[in-house]
């Protein structure tokens, strides 16, 4: 049974991604890359793909979408092997939009579980910071 939390977790995780970006005129995939980049930093694309979590291939074709919209730009690092990626003006705005959208979800969550457990405020915080670490792979 444990297992199929985790799996609603995900699935209902991912959902709310689909549905912020939506909202944001956004596909899924091109606001995963706005999540990811950070204004002002040039973020070479296998740092885009760790932060994906995600193939380069696939963060490739992710901020491929992104640079057609005019969201991200692509740039050639001081090597000239390298390629960087950065978000555009329009980028920044459409960033900020989906991370007002991703914030009123994120503070939507401890209210919920506040409710249904009866857990005081710090409780809910550690309980939180307790899921989302656990989720994390471990490093080796």
């Amino acid at each position: 049974m444990r297992s199929h939390l985790l799996d609603d977790l995900e699935r209902l995780l991912c959902l709310g991604l689909r549905d912020d970006a939506r909202r944001t005129g956004l596909a899924e995939a091109t606001a995963r890359v706005l999540l990811v980049l950070v204004p002002g930093e040039d973020l070479p694309m296998g740092d885009v793909a760790t932060r994906l979590g995600r193939s380069r291939s696939t963060a490739t074709r992710f901020v491929d979408r992104a640079v057609a919209e005019g969201l991200v730009e692509r740039r050639t690092g001081l090597d000239r092997r390298r390629r960087l990626a950065q978000l555009t003006p329009a980028g920044v705005t459409a960033r900020e939009s989906l991370s007002a959208l991703r914030s009123q979800r994120a503070g939507a969550l401890p209210r919920a579980v506040q409710e249904r457990t009866g857990l005081g405020e710090g409780e809910v915080e550690w309980f939180v910071e307790a899921v989302v670490r656990s989720l994390v792979p471990p490093t080796r």
